[in-house]
């Protein structure tokens, strides 16, 4: 009897070492998750992508939001005013993808076939379902709200810009 109660005793201290094990393995894992590795993740190398004429146009890119302005005639619509690369690009396209009682989302985007080019200020129409009224704008990800001088400006630009 005595070489029976000895084996269970073996049995249940291997059954506790191997839960320590598991515990500390979990334990590890989950810190390194949380706080990342010490060895750098490699990045995939890009791409190339040589574009020699308009026809092979790249994917399209947001394009820069430098000012917003009210239709006068229409309350569903504002000009945007965009940063575009002189020749070097297809025509911006505006896109109202989401709009509520909140706020109205809007997407700008154009393809650039080539780099290197001069930028220069164009104007493009957004329209929304229902007059905008002052409700912000999400332009591009970058939020532009109704100053107190009826203008829109951008929502969360620094005092030194």
């Amino acid at each position: 009897m005595k070489a029976s109660g000895s084996a269970w005793f073996g049995y249940g201290i291997a059954v506790v070492v191997t839960f320590l094990v598991g515990m500390l393995a979990f334990t590890v894992f989950v810190l390194s998750k949380v706080f990342g590795s010490s060895a750098p993740e490699e990045k995939p190398a890009p791409e190339p992508q040589a574009v020699s004429s308009p026809s092979a146009a790249r994917r399209p890119v947001a394009v820069g939001v430098l000012e917003v302005q009210a239709v006068k005639g229409n309350p569903q619509q504002v000009v945007l005013i965009v940063a575009t690369p002189t020749g070097c690009a297809q025509e911006p396209q505006v896109v109202t993808y989401a709009e509520g009682g909140g706020a109205i989302a809007v997407r700008v985007t154009q393809r650039i076939y080539r780099s290197g080019c001069h930028l220069k200020t164009d104007s493009v129409l957004a329209t929304a379902k229902a007059p905008i009224a002052g409700r912000p704008l999400l332009l591009n990800g970058v939020p532009w709200t109704m100053g107190a001088d009826g203008e829109y400006e951008q929502a969360l630009r620094t005092a030194t810009s």
